[in-house]
């Protein structure tokens, strides 16, 4: 079966969403979006913004069936280490976050969104303070409002001691609830787990909903297209369809010094190669 693709808007993330980034990714064949809801990309409280973006992707026919809960309130501020974080042990911190949260699911929920992905804590050493103690509280305040709104939050494995594989799932398993479960990012899986990657996410997909998909070194999270760096695609394939994976595949690239179009063209290429080499030899 074809994967259903969507691009994450992750790859405009430096800069505000335009109209032409939308029609680039419509035009490299995506039909589906993950939006970002971090500034200066989007500002999820602007209703001016929020109106052009719903006719935009009524204009190019794309769908948003989800986005990117902020993990930083600007992108200047995350440049300087200071971060939102559901898992914050400080009160105020953590209602920082929720209110965010809360925020940026209000505004693109109209939009179709019904998977919110969100980081378990502040990335790197940023969390090394965090909890999963202020996580389940943060937790708590958020899932009455995924059931009031038919939403699923996906906690995402990251590079941090609460985004380890076998401690997220541990969480998401103890919590036991349907509204919450897990988005796969392959590139921090590749950081974080190291050899044990494939087992790692073999871990995690009984709970998966979400993956995000890019490529990397196993050191640096470069966001790179599948690829083009040392991730092993054939198993990571072979376990989406060993679990019957249902969910959307979300390139999340970072930009490089070339016109997004070329980007785009080079990651739906190397899509096809990657998945065409997946496809199951006829009985």
């Amino acid at each position: 079966m074809a994967p259903d693709l969507a691009l994450s808007a992750h790859l405009f993330a430096y800069e505000p969403l335009r109209f032409e980034h939308l029609k680039e990714a419509a035009d490299a064949g995506f039909g589906k979006i993950e939006l970002w809801a971090m500034t200066p990309h989007f500002d999820t409280g602007d209703e001016a913004k929020l109106k052009a973006l719903k006719d935009w992707l009524a204009d190019l026919s794309l769908e948003a069936p989800s986005f990117h809960a902020p993990f930083y309130v600007d992108l200047s501020e995350a440049r300087e280490g200071r971060w939102l974080s559901l898992a914050a042990p400080d009160k105020d911190a953590r209602e920082a976050a929720i209110d965010k949260t809360i925020q940026a699911l209000r505004a693109f929920r109209p939009f179709g969104a019904r998977v919110v992905v969100i980081h378990p804590s502040a990335p790197g050493e940023a969390g090394d303070g965090d909890t999963y103690e202020a996580l389940e509280a943060s937790i708590a305040r958020l899932l009455p409002l995924a059931e009031e709104l038919d939403v699923v939050w996906a906690l995402e494995n990251i590079p941090s001691a609460l985004g380890r594989a076998e401690p997220l799932a541990g969480f998401v398993a103890r919590i036991g609830h349907p509204r919450l479960r897990i988005c796969i990012d392959t590139g921090h899986a590749l950081i974080t787990e190291g050899q044990n990657t494939r087992s790692a996410i073999e871990r995690l997909m009984p709970f998966c909903v979400a993956a995000h998909l890019h490529d990397n070194d196993g050191r640096n999270d470069a966001h790179l297209i599948p690829g083009e760096g040392a991730f092993e695609w054939p198993s990571f394939f072979t376990t989406l369809d060993a679990q019957g994976y249902p969910g959307t595949l979300a390139l999340e690239l970072r930009r490089k010094e070339e016109p997004y179009a070329e980007t785009l063209d080079a990651a739906a290429r190397a899509m096809r190669t990657l998945t065409s080499q997946n496809k199951p030899s006829p009985a």
